[in-house]
């Protein structure tokens, strides 16, 4: 994959640079359409023309916007470290094209943070799943970086049940405190069942990702 050789050998992306992405904290970039710019750039550089084209296709139905939006949401990504202008490869008409319009690329560091913020939308929005699987595929390319979404997402949810209350939080005060402390007892008793299963399922998907993993080695082994 492209985006997987830029993280490898770039030798553009200085250290200045990465540094400066990886510092830039999901709250800073608050808009989700910067990040699913973002995402379409990981996929597959392009200029801002056809990115937007692409967005209107992939997202539009979900979360539109103007062409405007999706320009200025590259120009962020660009301050922050996280795309680099490039001249594509292409050749007559098309690369005339290319020329005239400034492409993008994600660098390393991009590609990091993105998969760090679907891990965090993973998290703290679980009710869409329709758009977070458009969104994971659209972005993540291979099956390291799926791995490490899932590692991301498992850290995520560690870091967040270290702030739930412990099992027997309320319980100390008696039986008779009342129709609030029960409240208070079943919402906690709700966390931690569903921490549970979060943490069951990334058992799973990690089960699941190897055993695709296998069965692809598997089918080129055989094909050649």
């Amino acid at each position: 994959m492209g985006l997987e050789r830029n993280e490898r050998e770039d030798p553009r992306a200085g250290a200045a640079g990465i540094a400066r992405a990886e510092s830039t904290s999901v709250d800073e970039l608050r808009s989700p359409v910067v990040w699913l710019v973002l995402a379409l750039v990981i996929e597959q550089p392009s200029h801002g023309y056809e990115i937007n084209q692409r967005y209107e296709r992939r997202f539009g139905g979900f979360l539109p916007v103007s062409s405007s939006s999706v320009y200025a949401a590259l120009g962020r990504l660009q301050d922050a470290g996280m795309v680099e202008p490039i001249v594509l490869e292409e050749s007559g008409r098309a690369r005339r094209q290319h020329v005239l319009r400034r492409s993008y690329r994600a660098t390393a560091a991009g590609a990091r943070a993105y998969r760090r913020w679907v891990a965090e939308r993973m998290r703290d929005d679980p009710q869409r799943p329709q758009l977070l699987g458009r969104i994971a595929s659209t972005g993540l390319m291979g099956i390291d970086a799926l791995l490490e979404l899932v590692d991301r997402y498992e850290q995520e949810c560690l870091q967040e049940a270290k702030t739930m209350p412990t099992p027997d939080h309320g319980e100390r005060r008696g039986a008779d405190g009342g129709m609030a402390e029960l409240a208070e007892r079943l919402v906690a008793e709700q966390q931690r069942l569903e921490m549970r299963a979060r943490l069951e399922w990334v058992a799973h998907a990690r089960k699941e990702i190897r055993a695709y993993a296998r069965r692809m080695t598997q089918e080129q082994a055989a094909g050649s």
